[in-house]
């Protein structure tokens, strides 16, 4: 009897090879084929007037909006995101005779740039980067020195030069990840121009995104990296980043009435890197020490001199592996309810507790010494405004945000006609989380999203980061007109915009393709 053949380890989206088309009609929906044509030759046409050739690739880097699950991407938990035709595209061609890196973009509000990477004392690859005063060529650089130090690129003796024009619909500061696509297309012109795109899967291109917005002073949790990289056209995308990072596709409803979602941007910045202190990486010092403390006064065996999550923390107390807990959502549902009543009670114990911890009120709760504490933690600064870290207040939130991933991908799996309202009641409860648990909403966030449950939103919370940026809004699809109508006319800072400004501003979107590289 003949030996059974071996069973093929089946292939996710994130193990798939980086997209690689030939005609714009394969990228967006038929009806931006033209207008997007007429972009991309005015970037080549750009690109031989600046540099007396012809570039030999474009790269597209969509942005990204998150449906469900904010802030908890860093947590390990999944989240529900989709890319948007709103995107990032580099004209690129490699210089064999030099190390210099030139750059140009189609918004002449963006200067010109160049720079030499360069070798340290030590051997090390160096791209100077002022993290203290960003602008667009920090994400280039940032970019280029995450190539240059991952291991793809080990054999390489001297920096290749490379020319670069770029053209970027995603607004700054919006909130839809205008950096990770920054970062994202620039990654890949380098990986076209070293001849080395075949040598990397879609999951590893993610894995090198989140390694250099780092370089920009950034911890990243990579949903917005895994949105831009692994997206398809018609579905939201479950990420999930424990054990490994995984994508899955998740088909949205066809609900009865028909439904579309509505991004509004606030036009209030959202600088993640200048304010990181305050705000993003104020957040994940918060929960990766809070769950250092729940799985410590858990009595799980954890070691406390590595950084540990609330997912990981999850997988501990359910005493389960991961593939059992995987392959069962109600026991991974029931273990996260459980989680969340533990939370309650143990970091928030007594009243002073509730109020929040001081630092070294944190550090003697963890069992760690300053100096272990800091070397752990506090690798990048970070300042709790009112001197108080609120440990409770972020478990709580990361850990029902994650039953509201649950809840929104069964909606959505289900496919019932009216889905619509129960996705739009989610989509509320997750603003409310993030705005009084969370604290990461502010005024205008609050205001749009109050604006559009008036105007028959079933559901609008903010999107991204927080702190300003965009909303995100499920609407009757026969009523989008009239809702991005109202919320035009209702919206303060809206007020004198020209009509181009107020497309940009306010628009409804589809799921769009994830990244791919087009050879010219």
């Amino acid at each position: 009897m003949s030996a059974p053949a071996p069973t093929a380890t089946p292939t996710t989206p994130a193990d798939l090879p980086i997209t690689v088309v030939d005609s714009l009609d394969k990228i967006y929906p038929k009806q931006r084929v033209l207008a997007q044509g007429e972009r991309w030759k005015a970037l080549t046409d750009r690109f031989e007037k600046e540099y007396g050739t012809r570039p030999t690739h474009v790269v597209r880097a969509p942005g990204r909006v998150n449906l469900i699950g904010e802030h908890i991407d860093y947590a390990l938990f999944g989240v529900l995101p989709m890319a948007i035709g709103a995107d990032v595209i580099v004209a690129v061609r490699a210089r064999p005779d030099t190390s210099e890196v030139r750059i140009t973009n189609l918004d002449d509000k963006y200067s010109p740039a160049a720079f030499t990477p360069a070798r340290t004392s030590a051997g090390a690859w160096d791209v100077p980067i002022d993290t203290s005063h960003l602008d667009w060529s920090s994400y280039v650089k940032a970019a280029l020195l995450g190539y240059l130090k991952h291991p793809i690129s080990s054999d390489t003796e001297r920096s290749l030069g490379l020319d670069l024009v770029y053209s970027g619909t995603v607004p700054a500061g919006s909130g839809l990840s205008s950096s990770a696509a920054m970062v994202i297309a620039s990654l890949l012109a380098a990986l076209v121009a070293n001849g080395k795109l075949d040598r990397v899967s879609k999951g590893e291109l993610v894995r090198m995104s989140m390694g250099a917005e780092g370089n920009v002073g950034v911890n990243t949790g990579g949903m917005d990296q895994a949105a831009s990289v692994i997206s398809t056209p018609s579905s939201a995308l479950y990420v999930t980043f424990h054990p490994t990072l995984s994508a899955e596709p998740v088909p949205l409803p066809h609900t009865d009435p028909p439904s579309a979602f509505v991004i509004a941007n606030t036009l209030v910045t959202s600088d993640k890197a200048t304010t990181a202190k305050y705000n993003y990486n104020l957040r994940v010092v918060e929960t990766l020490v809070g769950a250092s403390i729940l799985a410590r006064r858990l009595n799980l065996p954890v070691d406390p001199q590595k950084r540990i999550t609330y997912r990981e923390v999850l997988s501990l107390y359910a005493k389960s592996d991961e593939a059992a807990l995987a392959a069962s959502p109600d026991a991974f549902e029931t273990a996260l309810r459980d989680l969340l009543e533990h939370a309650d009670r143990l970091l928030g114990g007594s009243e002073k507790e509730r109020k929040g911890f001081t630092l070294e009120e944190m550090r003697d709760a963890t069992g760690l010494s300053e100096d272990e504490f800091r070397e752990l933690y506090l690798t990048s600064p970070v300042e709790p405004p009112s001197g108080l870290y609120q440990l409770l207040l972020r478990a709580t939130h990361v850990l029902s945000e994650s039953l509201r991933v649950l809840a929104f991908q069964g909606v959505a799996r289900e496919g019932k006609p009216n889905a619509a309202s129960a996705l739009g009641a989610i989509m509320n409860e997750s603003q409310n989380s993030c705005r009084g648990l969370y604290a990461c909403s502010c005024p205008e966030l609050d205001q749009i999203t109050a604006f559009a449950r008036e105007a028959g939103a079933w559901g609008s919370r903010l999107t991204g980061a927080g702190w300003g940026g965009s909303t995100v809004s499920l609407v009757p699809a026969d009523q989008v007109d009239t809702f991005i109508k109202t919320i035009r006319e209702k919206y303060p800072l809206y007020k004198g915009l020209s009509e181009e400004e107020l497309d940009e501003a306010i628009f409804a979107t589809v799921p769009s393709s994830g990244a791919c590289v087009v050879p010219l």
